[in-house]
């Protein structure tokens, strides 16, 4: 999925942790492009967010939330990425919805 992305667009990750597949997508997506993580543990935020200040990445920004309910604006991701998370949640068809909010038209 990575390797598929485009620079400028908009990427959002599903429990992006440390935050290590944001900072893959940054690079893929460039100064033009824009990612978003959202993980539900305020230690992992914050580590991705020391992260992102070490390497100077402009383009990537983490919130704190549950994928469930993702702080995210209608229509504003063109694809979402989740390493090994979704299956976690005991409310899927939540996260589905979700993901379909958060997608622009024609977004994967």
């Amino acid at each position: 999925v990575i390797a598929s992305l485009k620079a400028g667009e908009t990427v959002l990750d599903l429990g992006s942790g440390g935050g290590f597949d944001c900072f893959l997508a940054a690079k893929r997506v460039g100064p033009t492009g824009r990612v978003i993580g959202v993980d539900m543990t305020p230690e992992m935020v914050s580590r991705a967010r020391e992260n992102a200040a070490k390497m100077a990445s402009e383009n990537i920004e983490f919130r704190l939330g549950e994928i469930e309910h993702l702080p995210v604006s209608d229509g504003s991701v063109d694809i979402i990425i989740s390493n090994c998370v979704i299956n976690l949640s005991p409310d899927k068809e939540g996260v589905y919805r979700e993901a379909f909010r958060v997608l622009k038209p024609g977004g994967r």
